[in-house]
């Protein structure tokens, strides 16, 4: 008897998967545990192992397609059995928009629900908002008549072509053709998840970024201090941030925010990300709960989480739900930056190297000083310049002087 393969729920807040790359192919035989597929969501990627033995008798979702959980991806069998295949309406729906692409109400109807509502992935609503699509005019090649990113961007080149119907300059550019000693590789998974974030984020949230200089030798020494005591953990000045941060947003509730169309969510929890620079790229893991953890409890979560994050084992639980990013560059002798906002949160904090600079103190002597840089990144849709001041200000008076965080 045939055995349905389906987009499994791999987080609490996984709507939906994108099909990376299919490890094996129709007719392959099949064993318990074997790789079947391999899945990305949001920027991990995860292998699906097959729970059922037999013949990959139908790939129902192809690659790089959003496919919802619980949404078929593919059914095994006995070699040679027959099986119903429920992607046939798509299939059918699609060959009848290539036949009439200018009747625009049958289309409707394949991606509309009957109460009114478009039947459209994440993915393809940021996409039509980006190039400028109407969704209601589409029908969808996915599951159910759902549309997808791939239906949108076709959507985006036949109005193009319309519009623009010698382009023969652009596609001819010498430029894009790699030379016979250039190193051609294919975009991972994950650089594409990367890719569309960011050019979503910048497209979306209109950045601006503030940049303050912070004497941290209280901060250095009370490190210094902690390490000392505590001869089984070494705290480093993420760990640190990461308090303060989480501090200083249950103070400023507004930062540990984000936006929808027509409202802004401040959220109760005040969960932290912590950016990990990966070979492949970045990754945030998530601290939970920040400002109710003490800096034990942080240290040892933030030292499971980056090292998940480096074997590729974290959860897409830990790696969702954040409410604020910290970006540490300071390892990299990086003085300061521009950081991109990771939506839908509404801003990031930068973080610089520390340097033993000449400072004048109160007293007009000029001694010297561990000096940091500090860039906070707000969405200037939810948070004013004067607020975002506000909070980086509470952050740098915590540096200076950590007992300010318990005044």
């Amino acid at each position: 008897m045939a055995t349905e393969v389906r987009m499994p729920q791999l987080g609490l807040t996984m709507e939906e998967g994108t099909i990376g790359k299919w490890i094996k192919q129709e007719g392959d035989k099949v064993n318990v545990g074997d790789v079947l597929v391999e899945i990305t969501t949001d920027k991990l990627s995860s292998e699906i192992e097959s729970e059922a033995e037999g013949v990959l008798l139908k790939i129902v979702a192809q690659e790089g397609e959003d496919i919802p959980v619980k949404g078929l991806i593919a059914i095994i069998g006995e070699e040679g059995e027959k099986v119903d295949v429920p992607d046939a309406p798509a299939a059918k729906e699609e060959v009848k928009t290539e036949a009439a692409p200018k009747t625009e109400e049958a289309p409707k109807a394949a991606a509309v629900t009957e109460s009114g509502r478009i039947k459209a992935s994440p993915l393809a609503k940021k996409t039509a908002a980006d190039l400028g699509v109407e969704l209601a005019g589409l029908s969808g090649s996915g599951t159910n008549g759902r549309i997808i990113q791939k239906d949108v961007s076709e959507a985006a080149e036949n109005q193009k072509s319309q519009a623009a119907p010698a382009p023969a300059p652009v596609q001819a550019a010498p430029a894009v053709q790699p030379a016979s000693a250039d190193i051609v590789k294919p975009l991972s998974n994950m650089r594409k998840v990367i890719g569309k974030r960011m050019q979503a984020s910048k497209q979306n949230a209109p950045h601006v970024t503030l940049t303050t200089e912070v004497n941290v030798d209280k901060t250095v020494a009370l490190r210094s201090k902690l390490n000392a005591k505590n001869a089984d953990v070494r705290f480093s000045y993420t760990d640190i941030l990461v308090k303060m941060a989480a501090t200083a947003l249950r103070n400023h509730p507004i930062i540990n925010s984000s936006i929808t169309d027509d409202s802004i969510i401040i959220h109760d929890r005040i969960n932290v990300g912590v950016a990990v620079a990966l070979d492949e790229g970045l990754i945030v893991p998530v601290v939970r709960d920040a400002d109710r953890k003490g800096l034990k409890a942080i240290k040892a979560e933030t030292k499971d989480l980056i090292s998940k994050a480096r074997s590729n084992t974290l959860s897409p639980d830990e790696m969702s739900g954040a409410t604020f990013t910290i970006s540490n560059l300071g390892g990299y002798d990086i003085d300061g930056f521009t950081p991109v906002i990771n939506l839908p949160e509404c801003c990031i904090l930068g973080v610089g190297r520390i340097v033993r600079k000449p400072v004048i103190n109160e007293n007009d002597e000029i001694v010297p000083a561990s000096m940091m840089v500090l860039s906070l990144s707000f969405d200037h849709r939810i948070v004013d310049g004067a607020t975002a001041a506000e909070f980086l200000k509470d952050i740098k008076s915590y540096l200076e002087d950590p007992d300010n965080m318990y005044v």
